[in-house]
């Protein structure tokens, strides 16, 4: 079979870095490298990593940034040093199941795809599973663009880490440097120029979901979502995609962006940043909007926008009661 690369990005990770190692060691499909890229960790990240690696057996190599630059950096790093013909990128505190690698590479080659993915499964830090996302997949493979419109509506998430792609369609700087939400637009663009996508119907890939991570917490890291926004429906009006989408890029918008960023806001309680949150994502939203949502038929999408514009305490009560 071709050859992967694994990409490993860890920050302060030592306490995980060592099961996540091990977790691709177990994979039934041998991964040609792991790259792991210590981000300017102050725990003894590398260290542990490289004592995991070297009990693999597996060829690596443990590239340190002299500084905290983040994950997107990180994940750069890793992808130009990367020589196999297919790159799965894994976050150093989640795991896999062991079939993964060689359910991804059996699928693509038989779809002759670019990309291969898998669902995800959410679980907590003690391994608890708390739910599944994504699918049903009943199909072996789609066209890239019909993916990257499933990606809209979260039919397929963007994670980097439940997917297989092909080295020679990435870009070598693929990753925009942000501080989060750095996945959506990689993502879309591949996909978008992926002649097929794919599909393995399984949660093969373990998501760890950990209070105070960067995707889970309020902060300015969470003001991204409409950035990322912005520039996703720049991305769609450079390809000509903007009207045939526009109502996907509408459910995008309120899905993974607008009302997001008020949930995030309104349950980490009241403060100057969060009231400043909760206006810009009431501001940008319409009633024009919602009643577009509802003639779709997206019901809950278009009743949590107009609470959200016409009573956002109403709304900050809703939250409270999830």
């Amino acid at each position: 079979m071709s050859s992967a690369s694994v990409v490993i990005p860890v920050f302060n990770g030592a306490g995980v870095v060592g099961r996540c190692v091990a977790s691709v060691a177990a994979q039934r499909l041998r991964p040609a490298e792991v790259i792991v890229v210590d981000d300017g960790s102050t725990d003894g990240s590398a260290a542990v990593a490289r004592d995991a690696l070297r009990a693999s057996g597996i060829p690596f190599t443990v590239v340190e940034h002299g500084r905290n630059r983040g994950v997107a950096a990180a994940r750069n790093t890793g992808l130009a040093a990367c020589t196999g013909e297919w790159v799965w990128f894994v976050d150093s505190d989640d795991t896999a199941d062991p079939r993964l690698l060689v359910a991804l590479l059996a699928a693509a080659q038989s779809a002759r795809a670019d990309v291969a993915a898998c669902r995800t499964r959410r679980v907590d830090e003690a391994g608890a599973v708390l739910g599944v996302e994504e699918g049903p997949w009943p199909d072996p493979w789609v066209p890239g663009p019909v993916a990257a419109r499933w990606l809209l509506s979260n039919r397929m998430r963007a994670y980097v880490c439940t997917k297989l792609f092909r080295r020679e369609l990435l870009p070598e700087r693929w990753f925009p440097d942000r501080l989060a939400h750095e996945d959506f637009r990689p993502v879309l663009g591949v996909l978008l120029a992926a002649g097929r996508v794919a599909l393995v119907d399984e949660p093969l890939y373990d998501y760890t979901l950990r209070s105070g991570s960067l995707s889970a917490s309020f902060g300015e890291n969470v003001f991204g979502l409409l950035e990322v926004a912005d520039e996703v429906g720049a991305d769609l009006r450079a390809a000509g995609l903007a009207e045939p989408w526009a109502d996907d890029y509408l459910t995008y918008r309120y899905l993974n962006a607008l009302l997001p960023l008020a949930n995030t806001a309104l349950r980490a309680g009241p403060s100057p940043l969060g009231d400043h949150a909760v206006r810009l994502a009431r501001g940008r939203t319409a009633w024009g909007d919602v009643v577009r949502l509802g003639l779709r038929g997206q019901w809950r999408l278009a009743t949590a926008a107009g609470v959200l514009k016409a009573a956002p305490r109403a709304y900050s009560a809703v939250l409270a009661r999830r």
